[in-house]
């Protein structure tokens, strides 16, 4: 997210439902951590990331095993995370952990 751009317009909405999220969605997780699982991770990283201000991004390539989410503060990376169960966990423990670095 840039700093001009608009939370709900980058994050998506009530209104959009979860339409934003699906570039960030994996398919090959599925077994694992089907798509309402990983909306469900999702959504409060996002809502963490407004909070935490413009600084902050997180995002999303695709690689041969999946997708890799890198999370980035003034366009320096925090941390590269995998999607599992404590994914939301992780990314909110960062954001944390780069506030207390300043």
């Amino acid at each position: 997210m840039n700093k001009d751009d608009d939370p709900i317009a980058a994050f998506g909405s009530i209104e959009e439902g979860n339409e934003p999220l699906q570039p960030y969605i994996d398919p090959t997780l599925f077994e694992t951590l089907d798509r309402q699982a990983q909306i469900e991770l999702l959504t409060p990283v996002f809502d963490a990331i407004t909070l935490a201000g413009v600084d902050y991004d997180l995002k999303v390539q695709d690689s041969a095993t999946g997708k890799r989410y890198t999370l980035f503060k003034n366009e320096e990376i925090i941390e590269i995370i995998p999607m599992d169960s404590g994914f939301t966990d992780t990314i909110i423990d960062a954001i944390e952990n780069s506030k207390e670095d300043e």
